[in-house]
């Protein structure tokens, strides 16, 4: 069994905070409120984890014959319009055969469906899409038309993304008032006293699951090798992850050692934020890792810490 299948079970700090902002909105979209919670952060931070969790504890069930879905997700389409957005919810309601239906009566038949099925809470996964391509016509009546759902039927959307989705509330104004404040689901910045406790604590617990399988690996309160894992991943948990996965399938008689976590970054991590290997040579130094971050943040559409942003002109 795989040492990472532990780990999964774990979670870190920004993740905690999150699941317990989603889980408060979920209750209350439970109990009859109509909320709207924009989640965005960069990839592999952890937001399909956050989804999946609320959803296994909400799992459908057959009452009197009846599948009832208190949360359906569903993925927003490439080309969010009037008529795609009504198709990808009935398919994440589980009735497909939409035929050349047009866009109303494809939205009332999703309508009728969640009536039946007692759906309260819609999860619209993939918001980035909807300021990728298209016009801004479209996407802006694409939006009018999340809005309007979650008014006429008293839904409550959960709306998660890249932190591009963003563009979906500024075109918007009257979905962004009507919306609860964003959470940034960001990652952890080595330059921060207490992101860098949280990212380094992240690191002992996946130690400790590896440890606990019987694998002999690093020891994570060495501040040179946890900063060389930071430098590899730039405070995102999923691809800390990722890179402790692919060392898991290179080490032999269950050793990890930092040549192995070598070979990991270069065949597992491909996002060049950094233009060196962090497990050769010297251990990175702090302006490095927040020129690697900074970079990371820019590609993502996110805002760039001041004092990183000092950091990296100096």
């Amino acid at each position: 069994m795989s040492a990472l299948v532990k780990y999964e079970l774990i979670e870190h700090a920004t993740f905690s905070q999150a699941l317990s902002r989603l889980e408060s909105t979920v209750k209350r979209g439970l109990a009859g409120e109509s909320l709207i919670l924009p989640i965005f952060g960069p990839t592999r931070v952890g937001k399909s984890e956050l989804v999946k969790t609320v959803m296994a504890d909400n799992v459908p069930k057959v009452v009197d014959g009846i599948r009832r879905m208190p949360i359906v997700r569903v993925v927003t389409p490439v080309n969010p319009t009037r008529r795609s957005l009504p198709i990808a919810l009935l398919e994440g309601l589980g009735s497909p055969r939409y035929n050349r239906s047009s866009s109303e009566e494809l939205t009332r038949m999703a309508c009728e469906l969640i009536k039946i099925t007692g759906t309260r809470v819609l999860v619209f996964d993939e918001m980035q899409h909807f300021a990728e391509r298209g016009s801004r016509t479209a996407a802006r009546e694409a939006a009018d038309w999340l809005k309007v759902l979650g008014e006429e039927m008293g839904l409550t959307l959960v709306l998660t993304g890249l932190p591009l989705a963003n563009e979906v509330l500024i075109r918007n104004e009257q979905l962004r008032d009507r919306a609860e404040a964003v959470f940034e689901f960001r990652p952890y910045n080595w330059n921060h006293e207490g992101e860098q406790l949280e990212f380094r604590r992240a690191l002992l617990s996946l130690t400790e699951a590896f440890s606990d399988a019987g694998w002999v690996i690093p020891d994570a309160t060495d501040l040179d090798y946890a900063r060389r894992v930071y430098a590899a991943c730039l405070g995102r948990i999923g691809m800390l992850v990722k890179l402790f996965h692919a060392a898991e399938h290179l080490a032999t008689n269950q050793r990890i050692t930092e040549q192995t976590l070598v070979r990991a970054y270069a065949e597992a991590i491909n996002t060049r934020f950094l233009e060196f290997n962090p497990f050769e040579g010297n251990p990175p130094v702090e302006s490095l890792l927040g020129q690697g971050f900074a970079r990371m943040l820019t590609e993502a559409h996110m805002s760039v810490p001041r004092a990183v942003a000092k950091g990296v002109a100096s």
